[in-house]
C-alpha cells in the first residue's frame, strides 16, 4: 500500500526553483519537538548535503524527507528546505530557528547554536556520483541560496557550510571561506559540495548578481567612525542600532576583515 503523500499548503517560485510549502508548525500531527521563533538577527544561510533516496512513485525526495520528519523518523533534525533536482520543499517558516548545525557531544553558543539560531538551512539531496541529477540538484540549491540572500539583504560572505559551525565550535580560526572549506574532522558537510565549494559559490554569485540587477537594488555604505578604544566603538554601535533601524551595521578591523555584522531590524 502506498503511503499517503503530503499535500503542500502552497507553491512559489524562487529563482526558477519550484518550492512547495508545508508548514510543520501547522501539521505536527505526531507532536514531534519543534524549534522556537528566531529571536536573534538572521546572519546567513547554511548549506548541507543529505543522501539521495529511492523515492516512491509519484513523489520526490524532498517530499519524502519532509514526510519522514513529520513521522518522527529524522530524529531531532529540523531544516527549513530540502531540495533535489526536481523541486524544493520548505517545512519550517523562515522566522523559526532550525536544528541542523550540531556536532554530537559538543555545545557552544557561538558554534552550532549560532548556526541553528541565526541561519536558514538548506539540505541539498545528492548521491555524490556527479551525474546529471546531482548537477541539477546543486544548481537548484545555488538558485535557492541566491534567492534567500536577495530576500534578506545578505551577502555572499554569509553563506556557510555545516563544517564552518563545527570548526568555530572547535576553536579553529580563519575567515568564513577558510572555515567553510576546512575539514572539521567530524561532519564533512556538505560532503558532495564542499570539495568544489568555490565553484558552487561562483554559481550562487551568478544567480545573486543577476537577480540583484533585475530587482534594481541600490545600496549605500557609510562609515560612521574609526576607533582604537573598544568603549568608543561600542557606544557608536549602540547609537547606530538605535538611530538607523533599517541599516546593516558592520565592524571591521584595520585590515578590512569583518568582525561583526548584523541587521538592525
Amino acid at each position: 500500500m502506498m503511503a499517503t503523500l503530503l499535500v503542500p499548503d502552497g507553491t512559489y517560485t524562487a529563482n526558477g526553483v519550484t518550492v512547495k510549502e508545508y508548514d510543520l508548525t501547522q501539521h505536527n500531527i505526531n507532536k514531534i519537538s519543534m524549534p522556537s521563533k528566531r529571536t536573534l538577527p538572521l546572519i546567513g544561510i547554511t548549506i548541507h548535503n543529505t543522501d539521495d533516496i529511492n523515492e516512491a512513485r509519484q513523489t520526490t525526495d524532498p517530499e519524502q524527507y519532509v514526510r519522514a520528519t513529520v513521522n518522527g523518523n529524522m530524529g531531532t533534525v529540523r531544516v527549513h528546505y530540502y531540495v533535489d533536482d526536481d523541486e524544493a520543499w520548505q517545512m519550517l517558516p523562515l522566522d523559526l530557528q532550525g536544528w541542523h548545525a550540531g556536532q554530537r557531544g559538543r555545545y557552544d553558543q557561538w558554534g552550532s547554536e549560532a548556526g541553528n539560531a541565526q541561519t536558514i538551512s538548506i539540505e541539498c539531496i545528492m548521491d555524490g556520483k556527479g551525474g546529471d541529477k546531482d548537477k541539477r540538484a546543486e544548481d537548484n540549491c545555488a538558485r535557492l541560496t541566491a534567492w534567500l540572500l536577495r530576500k534578506y539583504g545578505l551577502s555572499l560572505g554569509q553563506v556557510y557550510t555545516h563544517n564552518y559551525w563545527c570548526n568555530v565550535r572547535n576553536g579553529r580560526k580563519g575567515t568564513v571561506d577558510e572555515l567553510n572549506k576546512l575539514n572539521d574532522g567530524y561532519k564533512n558537510c556538505p560532503i558532495y559540495i564542499r570539495p568544489h565549494w568555490d565553484a558552487f559559490m561562483h554559481k550562487v554569485n551568478g544567480y545573486w548578481s543577476s537577480g540583484a540587477a533585475n530587482d534594481t537594488l541600490y545600496r549605500l555604505y557609510v562609515q560612521i567612525g574609526a576607533y582604537r578604544v573598544k568603549n568608543c566603538y561600542e557606544e557608536a554601535l549602540d547609537k547606530a542600532l538605535k538611530d538607523y533601524p533599517s541599516a546593516i551595521v558592520s565592524i571591521t578591523d584595520e585590515n578590512g576583515n569583518t568582525k561583526y555584522q548584523r541587521r538592525t531590524r
